[in-house]
């Protein structure tokens, strides 16, 4: 039902992409004169910084919470059912590389 609403839509949408286009968030003022406070351009800035925080930190708990489950638990870090047995090396390792590739992909 989205995609129909956002057909009959269209020209209003690709409007709308069109008037962004006549400036960028640079030339805009990041504080408000009266008020002193932050706008919406003042605010991309401080959320990149953040969201890129919380990507790098959520990476890195990923990563040593699959390192730890892998080397203690001798898991896979994907659930899935191969028709040998996955469980003996070399194997395991190959499970475990061919899914941390898949997973970067």
């Amino acid at each position: 039902m989205q995609f129909i609403c956002d057909r009959w839509r269209q020209k209003s949408i690709e409007r709308a992409m069109d008037l962004t286009d006549s400036f960028t968030w640079e030339d805009l003022p990041t504080r408000d004169a009266d008020t002193g406070h932050l706008t919406a351009a003042g605010w991309i800035p401080l959320i990149q910084t953040y969201a890129r925080s919380v990507a790098v930190v959520v990476l890195a708990f990923h990563t040593i919470q699959s390192t730890i489950r892998i080397v203690i638990n001798h898991e896979t870090i994907l659930t899935a059912w191969y028709p040998f047995d996955w469980t003996v090396s070399p194997f395991y390792e190959l499970v475990n590389i061919s899914q941390v590739t898949i997973t970067l992909c």
